[in-house]
């Protein structure tokens, strides 16, 4: 809960500074996650370490991390967030970073199996296609629009496409729930 003084206090702070603040611990996490998974990738024989167990306890961290990010720090943030175009930031915000850390997680996923997953136009050896390609499926995944053009095929693919169907509705969820805390001003 907050008090008037720390209330104050984030009232004066500069927004983007502030909601920058609030969300350094998941961007630093999904950065951090990506580019393990870039070296991890280049330099480690692919089929005798377990990528996709790894993959998974990544993926569950991250997903702990952007659910514990919105529901602890955006909700203190949400309170002093005065102005639509600011709320819409802080979603929009976790939004993102929720889509890009899934987009890694399914990347790497593929780059390490192209069986996991079907669908996808053609099979490329470079990270930077392949991760424009599930940013999309993240995207569509997030979206619950679910088109089909690309699916989990493997166990530990669906479920990460489960943890980011979670996140997707937990967000919504917590939007909706924090709709009595939102001050306007016009």
């Amino acid at each position: 809960m907050l008090n008037s003084k720390n209330r104050v206090i984030l009232k004066n702070m500069p927004f983007f500074k502030l909601l920058l603040g609030k969300t350094m611990l998941p961007i630093f996490a999904i950065l951090g996650t990506g580019v393990l998974y870039v070296i991890l990738m280049s330099f480690i024989d692919h089929q005798t370490f377990p990528f996709p167990k790894i993959i998974l306890v990544l993926a569950l961290t991250k997903t702990i991390l952007i659910s514990y990010t919105t529901l602890k720090q955006l909700s203190k943030m949400i309170k002093v967030c005065h102005s639509l175009e600011r709320l819409l930031w802080v979603f929009g915000l976790i939004i993102a970073i929720s889509v890009v850390s899934f987009a890694t997680d399914y990347t790497c996923l593929y780059q390490y199996d192209t069986s996991s997953f079907k669908g996808m136009a053609t099979t490329s050896d470079t990270y930077i296609y392949d991760l424009y390609q599930f940013l999309y499926f993240s995207v569509v995944t997030f979206s619950t629009a679910g088109f089909g053009d690309i699916a989990a095929i493997s166990g530990v693919a669906r479920f990460i496409v489960m943890l980011e169907i979670f996140v997707s509705f937990f967000i919504v969820v917590f939007a909706f729930a924090n709709v009595k805390n939102i001050q306007i001003e016009d």
